[in-house]
């Protein structure tokens, strides 16, 4: 550093104000370009001196500061992209996982393993799409970040930059290729929200069934003295759908051991089949009140109703349930007629408590279920994968990756990531445009100094401490509660929609609501679109995933710029060192940007909260069916579509407001001291940080605190800066205060 003074003394003298020549100006507004040129001239100087220090005091740019941190998120994210290419090539590869069509099938058996197998997937998932999107959003916001240079060129043309924020004002006055590559990074989030949570998905094996009706002595030896009733129903209901042949024709091909077990059943043959259980009416209804039953499958209802007929006397009824809308709605026939709108818990209730469960058998009489023999198979549910889907998100993987070593390799000159980094600029450097304001917060910024107002002494008439609020500015608070509350509000009309929707078939209670759990598939929850193939019915699914990202990142905004109030206000209190991302001897390192872990650990796990109670409220909904014997049905009877969970949705929405009201809470708290409301504004730091001290590295170099310093020479005023003297208080309600042109 001693090489750098020797080569600057006439520059920091004439920008400290020790050269006589020297007349600030005009008081600092619209200084001329000549000191402009050797302002920017310093500023390259000390970064080629910088980069090529290799003391402790000043390490190499790229190796320090927020490179380092860009640098451990790029890891992050290549290693992400090697776990997603080695389980994606070993998946595509194994030919135990069945790969059909781009889908393979990782897991096919009991429905709660399978279950189980896809939350320990979507969970790790989860933690990698987190490693990917907050390296990503670590990454812009350092690309963001302002050089000194970009500042000084903003602020000749009466222009400001955020600074320590999220910002896409900075965008359109940073270099080109930062903005590349932000918006590349920006760009390949949106595809990860929309798929990654789709790349791995469970699909349900649900079974069409039978429901016959049988008198008391049915399974009784010699019961019968007929059955042309059982024959024709059994050849009926058994018939191929693809060839069109019935049980017993030539050809007719099927899974022969399953029919035939029905058939010895409905004969009354073979009532103590291993895969039959006897069950109590209330067992009956609780098993077989869903949707979709998945390891359930032909039931037989013994009732106590018998009759003299000479063809059949035990085989009173036969009914043919598909798996979809209302597949137990057959349990509500218990009055005389056929309802249009069934409640089939209802009935579960009824039957639970003791009541009697009466059947319309459809022959004019009511019959009392008095037991039952359901059938129990095996589970067919499915963990499945698909590669498209995958490939889409390695690609978008790699993006990230080779951008953000781009980000470390190729952005050299330091930037202003910190308010810390801001504030050790100005005080090295001053702003020459900003002298004369050391008053000004971001409000005289905006009205005053971009419209080209000369600068002069002003009385400060801030009286008391200000709220949190006021460091966010109104477009942001207005953006921010604008969107979330459409995103509330809608929320809440697609949620009365939904439960007037279930209302129809089911009860809407809390209790009901609840047992139906967060992200379970059933027939009445589903959105009533047409989907031509999975793809679209992935990209509604993940969709809400989208839009609260957008909201997590306008939320987060709102802290990111209160945290920084906050923390400026601090230097206002007491004295304190500056936190840098490069710190010198006498400066703080800094691991955060600009939230603390104490926020940004809970403001994750926020996040990370709405977007699994996002994907427990709107799902896709992968049904496959199979006929009462077992088969597979055509592909085109298969369901695919959107389910949602009302309830799901009450805690997201609930989760949502409560996480809105917190912000408002957050924002009433008090500053820790009355201090000029600088925000994120650069040109109000700025103005703030021109000191009267003559070297300015003894002044950064020590813990320094913000106000009211000393009466200005022939000006006669009083000058509010950043000291590290003793004698500093705070801004005097009235007082007259300018800065030191």
């Amino acid at each position: 550093m001693s090489n750098l003074k020797k080569k600057l003394p006439k520059w920091a003298a004439v920008l400290l104000g020790k050269n006589k020549g020297y007349k600030g100006g005009g008081g600092g507004v619209g200084a001329g370009s000549k000191a402009s040129t050797e302002l920017v001239t310093l500023d390259s100087e000390i970064t080629r001196e910088q980069q090529k220090s290799f003391s402790s005091a000043w390490k190499p740019v790229w190796y320090t500061g927020w490179h380092t941190g860009v640098l451990a998120c790029a890891t992050s994210v290549v290693v992400v992209l090697l776990i997603n290419i080695g389980l994606t090539i070993y998946a595509a590869t194994n030919p135990k996982y069945k790969m059909e069509g781009g889908i393979g099938t990782l897991y096919s058996g009991s429905c709660d393993k399978s279950k189980t197998i896809g939350l320990w997937l979507h969970l790790g998932i989860n933690a990698l799409s987190t490693l990917l999107l907050s390296g990503s959003n670590y990454t812009q916001q350092c690309l963001a970040a302002p050089t000194r240079s970009e500042i000084d060129a903003a602020h000749e043309r009466r222009r400001w930059m955020d600074i320590g924020v999220p910002s896409i004002r900075n965008l359109f006055r940073i270099k080109l290729e930062r903005t590349l590559l932000w918006a590349a990074i920006g760009i390949t989030s949106i595809p990860l929200h929309l798929l990654y949570n789709s790349a791995v998905y469970n699909s349900l094996a649900a079974n069409e069934i039978l429901i016959t009706f049988v008198t008391s002595n049915h399974f009784e030896p010699g019961a019968y003295s007929n059955t042309t009733g059982e024959d024709s129903a059994l050849r009926y209901f058994s018939h191929n759908q693809t060839t069109g042949k019935e049980y017993g024709d030539l050809g007719y091909q099927t899974d022969i051991q399953d029919i035939q077990l029905f058939g010895r059943m409905l004969k009354g043959y073979n009532p103590d089949a291993r895969s039959y259980e006897d069950l109590a009416p209330s067992q009956c209804t609780t098993f077989y009140n869903a949707d979709f039953l998945l390891n359930r499958r032909n039931l037989f209802l013994i009732t106590n109703y018998t009759f003299d007929d000479p063809y059949n006397n035990t085989f009173l009824y036969m009914a043919f349930t598909q798996g979809a809308v209302l597949q137990s709605s057959w349990m509500c026939r218990f009055s005389k007629g056929i309802p249009s709108r069934c409640k089939s818990n209802e009935v579960t209730s009824r039957v639970e408590s003791g009541l009697p469960w009466l059947v319309d058998v459809g022959v004019g009489e009511i019959v009392e279920v008095k037991r039952c023999k359901s059938e129990r198979v095996a589970g067919r549910c499915k963990v499945q994968f698909s590669l498209g889907i995958m490939i889409a998100v390695i690609c978008c993987n790699l993006v990230k990756a080779c951008c953000m070593v781009m980000a470390v390799v190729r952005s050299r000159e330091p930037t202003l990531v910190t308010l810390g980094d801001a504030v050790d600029s100005f005080l090295r450097i001053p702003d020459q445009t900003t002298m004369g304001i050391c008053f000004a917060d971001r409000r005289f910024i905006e009205k005053e100094w971009m419209r080209g107002s000369r600068a002069r002494p002003r009385q400060w008439k801030q009286k008391g401490v200000q709220r949190w609020w006021s460091s966010v500015s109104k477009t942001r608070w207005i953006t921010c509660n604008f969107f979330c509350l459409i995103a509330i509000i809608v929320t809440g009309v697609l949620l009365g929609s939904g439960i007037v929707q279930d209302r129809k078939y089911m009860s809407t209670d809390i209790k009901s609501l609840w047992t139906r759990g967060f992200g379970n598939v059933n027939g009445v929850s589903v959105v009533s679109i047409y989907f031509r193939n999975i793809t679209q019915a992935i990209l509604l699914a993940n969709l809400p995933q989208t839009i609260l990202s957008f909201l997590y990142l306008t939320y987060n905004s709102l802290f990111t710029c209160m945290l920084a109030g906050h923390e400026w206000s601090f230097f206002s209190r007491e004295h304190r060192a500056l936190r840098v991302t490069s710190p010198r001897p006498g400066q703080r390192s800094t691991y955060w940007l600009q939230i603390p872990y104490t926020y940004a650990i809970p403001l994750m796990t926020l996040s990370a909260l709405l977007h699994w109670l996002a994907s427990q409220s709107m799902f896709l909904a992968k049904v496959e069916m199979y006929d009462p014997f077992g088969r597979p049905k055509p592909a085109r009877t298969s369901i695919t579509t959107v389910g949602y969970s009302c309830i799901a949705v009450i805690f997201g929405l609930t989760l949502g407001i409560l996480a809105l009201l917190a912000a408002a809470a957050m924002g009433h708290k008090k500053f820790a001291a009355e201090t000029a409301i600088v925000g994120n504004c650069s040109a109000a730091i700025s103005a703030a940080c021109h000191a009267l001290e003559a070297e300015p590295e003894g002044i950064i170099s020590k813990k320094v605190r913000w106000g009211d310093v000393e009466i200005v020479p022939n000006l006669r005023v009083r000058h509010l800066t950043f000291s590290s003297e003793e004698a500093v208080r705070k801004p005097v309600f009235g007082e007259v205060y300018a800065g030191v042109a």
